[in-house]
This record gives C-alpha cells, structure tokens and sequence, in this order.
C-alpha cells in the first residue's frame, strides 16, 4: 500500500529504513515533544522491525520523491524523513475504535517549516477516509508544541480538549491538546 503527493511517496517502513530513521528519532530537538526518544541505535532497529512487520496502514514511512536540501547537504530521494502512526482512538489498537482513527508524525528537523508534515497528514487522513468506515480522525500535541497545532489547523482538525497528565516521560507528566475532525461535516 502506497500513498503519493506532490512531493512525498507514504510507503510501508522496511527493515532498511533503520539508518534514516535513527537520523530523526536519535535527534532531542525532534522528540522533545514526544513520548519516545531520542533512541538508541538499538532502539531505532527495533522499532523500524516492528514497524516494518505491522506494515500499512498503521505505519507510513514519509520518503521523498525528489532530492531536498537539508541544514547536513543534500538528502537524496527515496530517503525516509519521517513518518505517520495511525492508532485507534486514545491510542488504542484500530479494531477497538473501527471508526476512529488517531494520527501521531513526525519529520526530520532539517526539513520542518516546509509543510511536509501537513502534506504527508493530509495523505494519510484522505486514504483512511476513501477506504471506508471512518466518521472522527484525532490528534494529540503538547500545548507547547505550536508547530504541531499549525500542522492541525491547516488539516481542519479543531480543538477538542486539554488532557491533563496525558503521557509521562523521564519523570515528567506532559498534558496533551486533542484535536478531532469529523468526516463528513
């Protein structure tokens, strides 16, 4: 299962995509607003092994279609820049909440500000919605984290709530924002 836009192929992680993973998941500034991270070598390798076994649609490797410049040169097409978990509701496996999806991205620092966040999102959203049953799509930030909320409002996701104590990481409770689209309206 693929997903094409404009500047980006959404494709199913493999066991290769180790090495450009690892490039943004070792990264603090990319996971400090995350609930992982930053990885280990090992870390990385294991989740792109899991990833890789689960497959489409629950896990979208974001590649490039084309070579883009970064801050470190050139990053060739076909290189992974990040990617988009798709949950159920509340994180949940997708067969507790068939009709609700939650998204959760991520994107290499040396490539954000250039809408490939929304671009990628935006795919996946329109592929759940054409393959069937989905009536709500969620998403969940920290409130601090403003580029993430950027990304949600130009996907037309809206303000649903603040989910107090949400995710604890290295000792610290992080509060969440929930963002809902309802498909259809």
């Amino acid at each position: 299962m693929k997903v094409e836009t404009a500047r980006l192929l959404l494709r199913p992680f493999t066991g290769d995509d180790a090495e450009n993973v690892h490039v943004y998941a070792s990264d603090p500034a990319v996971c400090r607003f995350t609930d992982w991270g930053p990885n280990t070598r090992e870390m990385t390798e294991a989740w792109v092994a899991e990833a890789a076994s689960v497959g489409a649609p629950a896990h979208w490797a974001i590649t490039l279609k084309d070579d883009a410049v970064g801050t470190g040169g050139r990053i060739p097409a076909g290189t992974v820049v990040g990617g988009v978990g798709v949950y159920g509701k509340d994180r949940a496996p997708m067969e507790e909440t068939p009709d609700i999806r939650e998204l959760g991205w991520v994107v290499r620092r040396d490539l954000w500000g250039r809408g490939i966040a929304t671009e990628a999102v935006r795919a996946v959203i329109d592929a759940l919605i054409d393959s069937g049953d989905i009536t709500e799509v969620h998403a969940r930030c920290r409130p601090e984290h403003k580029a993430s909320a950027k990304v949600m409002a130009h996907l037309g996701l809206a303000h649903v709530k603040r989910i107090e104590n949400d995710i604890e990481r290295d000792g610290r409770v992080m509060h969440s924002d929930l963002y809902a689209l309802l498909v259809g309206e």
